[in-house]
């Protein structure tokens, strides 16, 4: 918003609240609630501008507003003006006190900020009154002043309620933007923590692949075949020496990019499913579904695999979200549960979208099946999901996972993971 526009919202939003007040000590005297909220403005919609500015266009709005305001009650125009220019000169004055006295007013306290915007009001009332009564001090009396005094204390003890509560809610946006952008480096992380884990495995069968083709090619250089057909076998495994040395400079720029970004510890089970929680409703609401999300959680833990564990987790809850949406259903429910007995984790993830056949429950883990169709585009998904679940939980957690299924009803499915590879002991 350009500053001419704020000067001109600041102006009405005064004009408006001015309108609310109580005549003191000579006629036409107000004291309004509009005193309350300049300095608010000041502070905050105004921070950016020189306060003497914002009085001038406060100070030219009130005085048109007042004096439409009389000649509508049929006041003639020149008593109207007369009777509208010490409001003007208050707030003037005051914008300009204001600006004198707070010129760091971003890095005072609330506490100083309420005591110069006392003054601020009690010396732009004296000087209102001033003008008023024609500039006959005689008529400010002893009881006058004591009166604006504490009219000055009450007005800015509620300008600095009203700022500390601006205060306090934009600390809370703050920590609700801060809290978002955690959530989503550290979802981005596990996904890159994920592929980094496959990406690692993947070159040790790259390696395998150029150790084959090496063996090839002295098989082959032992035999009497023509040198082009040798030199094709090392040819293999220089590209695959080559090619796995670009895949090992990728995996380290991810792990040093992972590292600087996010460099967490520790996590708790309680916040992993916090953040998964989040996470979810977001796509709920990108999907416009209707579906009841559930988590609970009976035994909280801290744990070094919060990658892996949330892995795991955000796979099969997305599956549960992609179920209910294949379904066609209008409604669906996702159910997180976890729990520990026996020295073992549990962690269960039920849908009520559409099922999976009997003879699919199977080979669902297996790499390559998918059960899973996209009529828009004809293409059938790899399968690679469930089957990465599988490979992390039993090879970084040594836990199992089993799956449950009632085709159109239901699916469960149920991760146990043993205590000692995933809780954090102190």
């Amino acid at each position: 918003m350009s500053a001419t526009r704020q000067n001109v919202l600041i102006g009405i939003i005064i004009c408006l609240t001015s309108q609310v007040y109580w005549n003191f000590f000579v006629e036409g005297f107000r004291v309004s609630t509009a005193v309350i909220l300049l300095p608010v403005l000041l502070m905050t919609l105004a921070k950016q501008q020189r306060p003497v500015q914002v009085g001038g266009w406060t100070g030219l709005a009130v005085f048109c507003f007042r004096t439409c305001t009389e000649l509508l009650s049929g006041t003639a125009l020149l008593r109207a003006m007369l009777d509208a220019f010490p409001g003007t000169v208050f707030y003037l004055f005051y914008c300009f006190l204001f600006g004198l006295l707070l010129r760091r007013r971003h890095l005072l306290s609330l506490t100083r900020i309420g005591m110069l915007i006392s003054i601020c009001d009690f010396a732009s009332n004296i000087v209102e009154l001033s003008v008023k009564t024609h500039l006959r001090f005689a008529g400010i009396t002893e009881r006058t002043v004591l009166y604006l005094g504490a009219i000055a204390l009450v007005r800015a003890a509620l300008a600095v309620l009203c700022l500390a509560g601006e205060r306090h809610y934009r600390s809370l946006l703050t920590r609700a933007e801060h809290e978002a952008r955690y959530q989503k480096l550290f979802l981005m992380t596990t996904g890159l923590k994920n592929e980094i884990y496959f990406m690692r495995k993947n070159s040790e069968e790259i390696e395998s692949v150029m150790s084959n083709a090496y063996t090839l090619y002295e098989k082959l250089s032992e035999l009497e075949l023509p040198p082009e057909t040798q030199k094709v076998a090392l040819s293999i495994a220089r590209d695959v020496h080559e090619i796995k040395k670009d895949y090992i400079r990728i995996i380290q720029g991810l792990e040093q990019e992972v590292v600087e970004q996010y460099d967490e510890n520790t996590m708790s089970c309680k916040d992993i499913l916090r953040i998964l929680e989040d996470a979810t409703w977001r796509s709920i609401e990108e999907k416009k579904l209707q579906v009841q999300l559930e988590f609970r959680i009976n035994h909280d833990f801290q744990t070094k695999k919060h990658y892996a564990l949330m892995a795991i987790l955000k796979n099969l809850v997305g599956n549960a979200l992609e179920a209910i949406e294949a379904s066609g259903k209008d409604r669906g429910k996702i159910t997180v549960d976890q729990w520990m007995q026996n020295n073992t984790y549990f962690f269960t993830i039920t849908d009520t979208g559409c099922g999976i056949k009997e003879q699919d429950q199977k080979r669902i883990f297996q790499m390559g099946f998918s059960t899973k169709f996209d009529y828009k585009t004809g293409n059938i998904y790899r399968g690679v999901g469930l089957s990465g679940v599988k490979m992390t939980l039993e090879e970084q957690l040594g836990g199992t996972i089993t799956v449950q299924s009632s085709l159109g009803e239901y699916t469960t499915f149920t991760v146990e993971i043993p205590r000692q590879k995933l809780e954090e002991y102190r």
